[in-house]
């Protein structure tokens, strides 16, 4: 019993082995350029390279990080655009994953931030936050979030107008 155990055991190990370790493993199966947003592929995380505050940051100016996690994409870029800065509210989103040459559409929705001090659930300013339907929410009255701050989001691909998936 134990040989059968060990056997499977060592079978799943090998399979789980096997599995790219490149961004080509994100390719979308047979259906052009994209990105597989299956299981832990959806869920980022990066580290910020630029800045964004309530008070300093505008609709429509861009937000950029390098990708940490998924590893396949490790050392990419993101980029993306702020959604809403006012007083203690901060929203953005990233649009378009860039890797080895390549930029594949996204939706994301941020799901937590550590701050650029190491801060699980705090800003830059020290204050708490929390993260709710996508948007930074401070408990002060401005909040900001400082270049080499950890952000974790979930990404989707982008849906054309027609509301298939952007190539």
């Amino acid at each position: 019993m134990r040989i059968v155990i060990m056997a499977a055991s060592f079978a799943l190990l090998a399979a789980a082995c096997q599995s790219t370790g490149s961004a080509e493993g994100f390719a979308a199966g047979g259906a052009g350029p994209g990105l597989d947003f299956s299981g832990a592929n959806g869920n980022f995380l990066v580290k910020l390279t630029s800045t964004v505050s309530a008070e300093a940051s505008e609709p429509g100016d861009p937000v950029t990080g390098v990708v940490i996690a998924p590893v396949p994409l490790r050392g990419g870029t993101v980029t993306g655009t702020i959604e809403r800065a006012d007083r203690s509210f901060l929203a953005f989103s990233f649009h378009t994953v860039h890797f080895a040459g390549a930029s594949f559409p996204i939706e994301s929705e941020v799901t937590s931030v550590v701050s650029s001090r190491g801060n699980l659930g705090r800003d830059d300013l020290d204050q708490r936050i929390r993260v709710q339907g996508g948007e930074i929410v401070a408990y002060g009255t401005t909040t900001a979030i400082n270049e080499g701050a950890e952000i974790r989001f979930v990404a989707w691909p982008a849906s054309g107008e027609d509301g298939s998936a952007a190539n």
